[in-house]
């Protein structure tokens, strides 16, 4: 049987344990080398049919795209009428919300306009010199694409993934308070990805602020070297998120490109330990997020399948309650590819 079976033309469901859902899916659905391995050739040039074929196979996604750009609310409109319940999309904040560089000529141009002219000709540029007028039309605009998806009940949650090389510092939770006001309203995951944050006094202040924020700690596999942490597994609000990044030792080295950073398959060795996991946890919270960001050539979306099946098995009790996302024998919707085009 093929790890990708045909799927049925309406979205996958969550897998329900312990009244826990669990949402298994990958961090990107149209990168070049994932849509070559991943979906039929029928639709890989056509985004809509390609979104309702990922989301035949998996009940949710990590949209990466508004990391790199600011995305317009009416995008996330579009891709909310193209899927519907129970698919939800999560969002990853875009990088200037989180202490990244970015590239101002990506900007929308309501917002690039504001850009002093000497920072509209910086290639990359960090946060950190933006005047704050700026950064709050920025946050402004990255609201209204993530309340489109929440006023329609489509939001999963929105990751504030800090720099690997960020240490811990007081600093990142008086950050947050900042921006109280947006973060309030959403489902928050916080991921930070250097071990201070998990030493002594500093994982005590990391999680108990996550806790009383209601915000999500991210666990999360990586690579274990140099800086990197080992997953940090607890829980801080009533749901909870895994990332796995693979653990390709790349990821802690600089100037290596995305593609060798994230090309990692694990074995089903490696996914067991977790599927485990998910199941302690899946009586601790009402939703779990598994979502793999290993995606170079599809690897990502083998491995999330690879678990949902382990998961799927582990977890069916008598009554059947617990089921696969996917109807391994249901037929590919041909009829429906060119909808929406």
């Amino acid at each position: 049987m093929s790890l990708f079976p045909d799927a049925a033309g309406v979205p996958a469901a969550p897998l329900l344990h312990n009244d826990c859902g669990i949402y298994t899916g990958t961090c990107s659905w149209a990168d070049p080398s994932f849509v070559s391995e991943f979906y039929p050739e029928a639709v890989r040039t056509k985004p809509r049919p390609r979104l309702r074929y990922y989301a035949s196979v998996f009940p949710t996604v990590e949209v990466d795209a508004s990391y790199h750009a600011l995305q317009p609310a009416d995008r996330a409109v579009q891709w909310a009428e193209t899927v519907p319940a129970p698919f939800v999309f999560n969002i990853k904040a875009f990088a200037w919300l989180t202490w990244h560089d970015s590239i101002p000529a990506r900007l929308p141009r309501e917002v690039f306009v504001l850009l002093p002219k000497p920072l509209q000709a910086i290639k990359s540029l960090s946060p950190m010199r933006l005047p704050e007028e700026i950064l709050t039309a920025v946050w402004d605009y990255f609201a209204a694409f993530v309340d489109a998806l929440r006023l329609r009940e489509r939001l999963g949650y929105v990751l504030f993934q800090f720099p690997k090389g960020q240490g811990y510092t007081p600093e990142l939770f008086n950050y947050l308070d900042t921006w109280a006001l947006h973060l309030e309203n959403w489902p928050v995951a916080v991921e930070v990805r250097h071990r201070d944050w998990f030493d002594g006094k500093a994982r005590g202040m990391l999680l108990g602020y996550l806790r009383e924020h209601g915000f999500a700690h991210v666990i999360a596999d990586l690579a274990q070297v140099r800086y990197l942490p080992s997953p940090v597994v607890e829980t801080t609000t009533d749901w909870s998120l895994i990332r796995f990044h693979g653990r390709n030792p790349a990821l802690a080295e600089k100037g290596v490109s995305t593609a060798q950073a994230y090309d990692y398959l694990y074995t089903p060795e490696e996914l067991r330990p977790w599927a485990e996991t998910t199941e302690r946890l899946a009586g601790d919270v009402r939703r779990l997020y598994l979502m793999f960001n290993n995606h170079f050539r599809g690897k990502s979306a083998q491995n999330a399948r690879e678990i949902q099946l382990m998961l799927a098995e582990r977890l069916r009790p008598a009554d059947g309650e617990a089921r696969p996302a996917v109807n391994p024998e249901s037929p590919r919707p041909d009829a429906d590819l060119t909808a929406g085009d």
